[in-house]
């Protein structure tokens, strides 16, 4: 066993969400579910216990009233540089690291990205996310959905006659390995990984598979439509248990 499964370590969440998107505008304060769609994930960073801070990174102002509404922790506003479309959220996730470690007056062990475009999201799956990678001997963590099979019927491709045909061909009975596709709804590194290899992924690293419902990730309005009413279905579930 990894040694330092046997500690807690100290680890930050960053959920960056600037102002200017640009195929579903304004999409971090519209409203999926019976909130914000940033609002749920900052309710699942509170009540994550595996992070010991949580932090909203933005330029925007609405955003950050919204952030602050829901109780999460901004401790600075998005320099105007850092909130363009060439940047990359690497760069985001350094300057909130770098600024809350001065903050802090200490380092962090783990970093954790939390995209607000994924809003069915339980805080277990970040604390799964923390302890998963904290036991592991991986750099880093990715948060997966799967698995799927590339014999799946289901799955074609066009030929160059505009026909379709199997994805891949093979024989009856012959089976492939499962594959899991990243889902965008978690991210997490070691934190000295991080800062000198300036990445998210790393060539060795853990999955945390989640389901398709807590795999959506809002990019359409067709994705919105579909989280609202996975939203609005879980808190009805939840009122009927409540109710019993």
């Amino acid at each position: 066993m990894n040694l330092r499964s046997q500690e807690k370590p100290r680890a930050l969440g960053i959920i960056p969400a600037r102002g200017g998107s640009k195929r579903l505008p304004r999409k971090n304060v519209r409203l999926v579910g019976d909130k914000p769609l940033i609002a749920h994930t900052i309710v699942a960073a509170q009540k994550a216990s595996a992070l010991t801070d949580y932090i909203v990174s933005s330029e925007d102002e609405e955003i950050l009233t919204v952030a602050r509404q829901f109780g999460a922790q901004v401790p600075f506003i998005r320099p105007q540089e850092l909130a363009t479309d060439e940047v990359r959220n690497i760069d985001v996730m350094l300057h909130a690291v770098h600024f809350m470690e001065r903050q802090i007056d200490a380092a962090y062990d783990i970093i954790v990205l939390l995209q607000p475009t994924v809003p069915v999201r339980d805080p277990e799956h970040i604390n799964q996310a923390v302890n998963l990678l904290w036991s592991s001997d991986a750099s880093t963590l990715a948060s997966v959905k799967g698995p799927f099979k590339k014999r799946d019927p289901n799955l074609k491709r066009l030929a160059d006659d505009g026909k379709l045909v199997p994805y891949c061909d093979r024989a009856a009975g012959e089976e492939w390995d499962p594959f899991y596709i990243y889902n965008a709804s978690i991210y997490a590194m070691r934190r000295d990984y991080l800062i000198a290899e300036q990445k998210m992924v790393s060539s060795e690293q853990v999955a945390l598979v989640m389901d398709e419902a807590h795999s959506i990730d809002i990019d359409t309005e067709m994705d919105a439509i579909v989280a609202d009413a996975v939203l609005r279905h879980r808190a009805g579930e939840m009122s009927k248990g409540e109710n019993l």
